[in-house]
């Protein structure tokens, strides 16, 4: 997929270098206890008894109809559960963890640490020399430890290699920039992130969407026992494709938010994220075709557009 047209430095330094971002759009809440672990198993979408200590795994929250209530990266650390999530979502999830304890011995709370995002093939090594532990390698999608004051997490979608800080970052941020990494903007973290491919709540789908429609299977164990919203996964994956499709696109020109159509102006779907050429889009499933030429309509002029449907990626 194209790059942005104009690469900007802190876009270059994340794809060649280090940069620094922050990472408050997502938010954090903390669970331990005894039965932590079975009570999530029995929640979440995601396998979490195959989580090892250290590790983490794509996963979600969904309600008994399949749809968003939040998308998640679980991490598992010192005997407790890091659940990553929209920052907008924070307060909904901690609703539904209390609609759904029914004693078990456990507890959590919400965090507001601040958060800062390190991107580029350089982000650990110029960590490490600001004196930090980072867990993990470069082969590892998920890693999480401590690091004096710090949690550390490395962390597959932000669109480039990526190790989050959470905790009393200042100091840290500081010596990053002062060692050549350059601060990012969120307009470059939203192009790495559409680029990735990486869709995100509240743009390229939110509460009325399902997982299958956002093809975000990766999220879903099919072999685990029952959890919220299992019944229309399974159901989904064994008789068929939703009727909406996320799609990647490659678009001509920028067309953010445009409505798409086919040659005979029969209404396709809309674009959901645009970044330069690279673009996010739900589609009726009609169009969800490799190489399927669509149209859209932006600033008065006809854009076109090349579909390009997600592989199925089972977690």
């Amino acid at each position: 997929m194209p790059a942005m047209p104009q690469a900007s430095a802190d876009y270059d330094a994340a794809r060649h270098g280090v940069a620094v971002f922050d990472g408050g759009d997502r938010g954090w809440i903390e669970m331990e206890g005894p039965d932590a672990a079975g009570f999530l198993q029995r929640l979440l979408s995601s396998d979490v008894n195959q989580l090892r200590d250290g590790g983490g795994q794509w996963s979600a929250l969904l309600d008994g109809k399949g749809h968003w209530i939040a998308d998640l990266l679980l991490f598992r650390f010192e005997g407790r559960f890091g659940l990553d999530l929209p920052a907008q979502r924070v307060e909904k999830v901690l609703q539904m963890l209390q609609l759904f304890h029914f004693g078990e011995k456990l507890a959590w709370q919400g965090g507001d640490a601040a958060r800062l995002l390190a991107l580029g093939p350089r982000a650990a090594p110029a960590l490490a020399d600001a004196g930090l532990a980072v867990p993990g390698t470069e082969q590892d999608e998920f890693a999480v430890g401590r690091s004096g004051e710090l949690l550390v997490l490395r962390r597959p979608d932000r669109g480039a290699a990526c190790v989050e800080l959470l905790g009393p970052v200042d100091a840290v941020k500081e010596r990053l920039l002062a060692g050549g990494a350059v601060a990012g903007s969120a307009r470059t973290l939203e192009a790495l992130r559409i680029e990735a491919f990486q869709p995100r709540f509240g743009a390229d789908f939110d509460e009325e969407s399902t997982l299958p429609e956002s093809g975000e299977w990766r999220r879903a164990s099919l072999t685990k026992g029952c959890y919220a919203g299992q019944e229309v996964v399974a159901r989904v994956n064994t008789y068929g494709e939703a009727p909406w499709q996320l799609c990647r696109l490659e678009l001509e020109a920028e067309a953010p938010g445009a409505e798409l159509a086919d040659e005979a102006g029969k209404a396709a779907g809309r674009v959901t994220s645009s970044s330069g050429r690279a673009g996010l889009g739900r589609l009726r499933r009609r169009y969800a075709l490799e190489g399927k030429r669509l149209w859209a309509a932006h600033a008065g002029a006809r854009v076109p557009v090349i579909v390009h449907p997600r592989p199925r990626r089972l977690g």
